[in-house]
């Protein structure tokens, strides 16, 4: 089973070198090697879903971190990873979809549990995206739907703008801070419980503390695309930020980052 179907979202951030391959994005998850907690995120999720369900869709899977350990935990369900980026789910054993989270090709109510893990600040029209994700929610089932606070990472977007100034002599806007404008914690906090009876919030603050600045350095580098500057000015903003990491690793031991994401648990649709 792999099918696809046209895309209808900002190909900006679903289709550009970041979702090609899951490369960059392997590269933004792995400076969590580093964070305690250290949170067993698809466990939070699996722990969770009651009975047994027959169908779970992970939409906007990327690399299907969830999608190949909720199958682990339910081998009777039909688990099936979605995304929009076709070549992200060449890592992602079948079942497959290639298709938008605006335009799911499944039944109404055809399944008992549907995650969207980190993705929808990516989604131009939010709103739009929860109607689909509803659609295809069963009756009683479980909608799971991740995003960061509002304070997340809030000591790396000042290294990241102070760097931007001192390199172009202009403001450059990482990707994480327009995002969680579109969808932080909070945000989706008030846009679900408009539709579900029930959202209880999983918190999961935490620190990050970096021994040394190449998971940093790598994490920014994958967001080239999504930035958009041409190349000889990204890598003179790189070149700063390295910089300025290098002097921050000569006094300290670590680099300590704020991380604190949580995982809304949606029931009783509202109608």
């Amino acid at each position: 089973m792999h099918s696809a179907s046209a895309p209808t979202t900002d190909e900006r951030f679903q289709q550009v070198h970041n979702y090609r391959s899951e490369d960059g994005l392997a590269a933004r998850q792995r400076i969590f090697q580093y964070k305690t907690p250290d949170y067993d995120l698809p466990g939070v999720v699996a722990s969770n879903i009651t009975g047994r369900p027959k169908r779970v869709l992970d939409v906007g899977c990327g690399n299907g971190r969830y999608t190949v350990r909720l199958r682990e935990a339910f081998p009777d369900a039909e688990v099936v990873g979605v995304d929009l980026a076709s070549g992200i789910l060449e890592t992602v054993p079948e079942p497959t979809v290639v298709a938008d989270v605006a335009d799911l090709p499944f039944e109404d109510g055809s399944a008992e549990v549907v995650l969207a893990m980190h993705m929808l600040y990516h989604v131009p029209d939010i709103p739009a995206a929860l109607d689909e994700l509803q659609r295809v929610l069963a009756p009683g089932g479980v909608l799971f739907v991740s995003t960061n606070a509002s304070d997340d990472k809030a000591e790396y977007v000042p290294l990241w703008q102070d760097a931007a100034k001192a390199a172009l002599g202009a403001e450059v806007r990482l990707t994480l801070s327009a995002l969680l404008e579109r969808f932080s914690l909070e945000t989706a906090w008030s846009m679900l419980a408009e539709r579900f009876d029930r959202v209880a919030l999983h918190d999961l603050p935490g620190v990050i503390d970096l021994p040394e600045p190449g998971p940093l350095v790598a994490a920014f580098r994958s967001e080239a695309d999504f930035i958009g500057l041409p190349p000889g000015d990204f890598e003179r903003l790189l070149g700063e930020v390295e910089r300025r990491l290098d002097d921050h690793f000569a006094r300290h031991e670590v680099l300590r980052i704020t991380s604190h994401g949580g995982i809304l648990e949606c029931r009783g649709a509202k109608g």
